[in-house]
């Protein structure tokens, strides 16, 4: 299970095997050897590899189905930069809208 979501979080994050071997100073074959199922990160490594891609060890090790900040990233990471600035006024409108619906509910008698 860990090769399989490194992998697919690896290929996700565009990233290539020898750059992950490198940050994480192992060898290609390693990296590889994970991928493959043939061996298991050590815990340090696993450690590592959560913090970089931003995922739970609970998903990467197969003990939760559902990583809600992966899944989270893969859907913003479809939209455009200037998509994602109007996503961002759209919440800032939305938090002023709630701000002026209270202050509207504590001015009436």
């Amino acid at each position: 299970m860990v090769g399989e979501r490194l992998a697919e979080i690896r290929k996700d994050c565009g990233e290539k095997q020898s750059e992950l071997a490198k940050v994480l100073c192992v060898s290609l074959s390693t990296v590889r050897s994970w991928e493959q199922g043939k061996s298991s990160p050590s815990h340090e490594a696993l450690i590592s590899i959560c913090k970089r891609y931003h995922v739970s060890a609970d998903y990467l090790l197969g003990l939760s189905d559902v990583d809600p900040a992966y899944l989270r990233r893969q859907r913003i990471s479809h939209f455009t930069k200037e998509e994602l600035r109007e996503l961002q006024d759209f919440c800032t409108f939305l938090l002023w809208k709630r701000t002026q619906q209270k202050q509207d509910k504590q001015d009436k008698p």
